[in-house]
């Protein structure tokens, strides 16, 4: 367990020394978009998953060819994980958060190593609130 709690506390103190105000409410849009994101589609398809994908990557400037690759590598981590084909949509979905944050944290200056530790402290966080 103290491990655990040690990597909540250091992903909290990469974010503190890290990010500003603003970056964290650009975070929490993040979220936010995610969540309406899945409030919007509980049960979506594949093709549902593409599209949303697709829209996110374009209105970003993304090119189909980025769009392409990131699917399709998206399709195989679903897959090499052994996911059911009907819990792939939402995981894609999830994928495409993990991204969001991934790239905000790095474009901030986050080295990779921080950036693994504020995404395992945040599963854990979020792990622990569906305990509760």
């Amino acid at each position: 367990m103290a491990n655990k709690f040690d990597v909540k506390e250091r992903a909290k103190d990469i974010l503190e020394e890290a990010l500003d105000r603003e970056a964290v409410n650009v975070l929490a849009k993040i979220s936010q978009e995610m969540q309406q994101i899945f409030r919007d589609n509980p049960e979506p398809s594949k093709e549902d998953a593409v599209r949303i994908v697709g829209e996110y990557f374009r209105s970003n400037g993304r090119s189909e060819h980025f769009i392409s690759n990131w699917i399709s590598t998206a399709e195989e981590h679903c897959c090499s994980r052994g996911l059911d084909e009907t819990d792939r949509p939402k995981a894609m979905l999830s994928d495409l958060g993990v991204f969001r944050f991934m790239n905000f944290l790095k474009e901030k200056g986050l080295s990779d190593d921080q950036v693994n530790i504020v995404l395992r402290g945040a599963v854990q966080q979020a792990t622990e609130q569906k305990e509760c």
